[in-house]
């Protein structure tokens, strides 16, 4: 399967910010054209959610199928988020699934683009662990009981 001009271009993006190393690609067959900046593995939605889990990549990439059950596409995202990489792109068919856009908020995902592939309408989503949440103003010494034994000593 070759990537859409535009997947490229948003796995392009993804990498900017990331060192590289190694990145895993999620979909029903093979490809080509992924960037070489890192190194890529490769599983199938369902190896994916049957095999143990082994390691923790810095980008994963999935492209879920039309004909992956709802239920099943859910867990291979969620799956891909908390236990496979740091951070994730997926490309989710729009009219395979009957999801509202709170389906995919609800996971921490954030949308980025909707473009046309093979007379298929994909939306890509993105999770980013370093981005998920802004540290709050609360969470410093300043505002705990005695801030000078900030660090000192075990609680």
């Amino acid at each position: 399967m070759m990537i859409a001009d535009a997947g490229h271009r948003l796995i392009q993006a993804a990498l900017h910010d990331a060192p590289p190393g190694s990145g895993l690609w999620v979909a029903s067959g093979e490809t080509t054209g992924l960037p070489t900046l890192m190194s890529w593995f490769w599983q199938t939605p369902d190896a994916l959610l049957q095999s143990p889990w082994q390691k923790r990549h810095d980008l994963a990439v999935a492209w879920l199928p039309a004909s992956l059950p709802a239920r099943q596409a859910l867990h291979v995202l969620s799956a891909l988020r908390d236990l496979h990489a740091r951070q994730l792109l997926a490309f989710v068919p729009l009219t395979a699934y009957d999801w509202h856009e709170d389906t995919l908020l609800g996971l921490g995902l954030q949308r980025q683009a909707r473009f046309e592939h093979e007379e298929q309408i994909y939306e890509a989503w993105s999770f980013d662990i370093r981005t998920y949440k802004a540290v709050p103003d609360w969470l410093n010494p300043r505002f705990w009981a005695n801030p000078e034994n900030w660090g000192k000593y075990r609680w």
